[in-house]
């Protein structure tokens, strides 16, 4: 079983400012109805307040707000950057950005420990950056998740 849906996976060209790729993978998650719109900006206040404490190693991202109402499921998106997003983190410019949303405080760490054995897999991350497609993202992830 995949631990991202097909319809969460997005693999972009456009060159994206910080607020525009959080706003690009928090629309994935409220079409995908895992969250309201209202979540998103959260996910954009928390940056503005904390900082990119979300920029987790190098090139890597998983972008979120604390649970709340405006969770409607835990949910999980993975964005591919072609043009790398700054955050102003040291562990910047980011290519994978991954959206997570979680309805209490604990749902979200089997899907975080998916994400952890899939980055610590650097051939895996490499394969990742070059799909040319969402099809063959999914299909790469599952045959990666299946691994572990």
């Amino acid at each position: 079983m995949a631990f991202i849906k097909i319809e969460n996976l997005k693999i972009s060209k456009e060159r994206m400012d910080a607020d525009t790729a959080l706003r690009a993978i928090g629309r994935i998650m409220v079409e995908s109805k895992s969250v309201k719109p209202e979540y998103v900006e959260n996910m954009i206040a928390s940056y503005k307040e904390f900082g990119p404490y979300f920029v987790i190693a190098p090139g890597v991202a998983i972008a979120h707000a604390k649970p709340d109402e405006s969770v409607i499921r835990d949910d999980i998106a993975l964005m591919i950057c072609h043009h790398p997003v700054v955050f102003n983190s040291h562990n910047d410019p980011v290519s994978m950005l991954f959206g997570l949303c979680a309805t209490g405080s604990h749902q979200h760490m089997e899907v975080l420990m998916q994400v952890a054995n899939l980055l610590s897999d650097t051939e895996a991350q490499k394969q990742i950056m070059h799909v040319s497609n969402e099809q063959e993202l999914f299909e790469l992830l599952n045959s990666l998740s299946d691994k572990t």
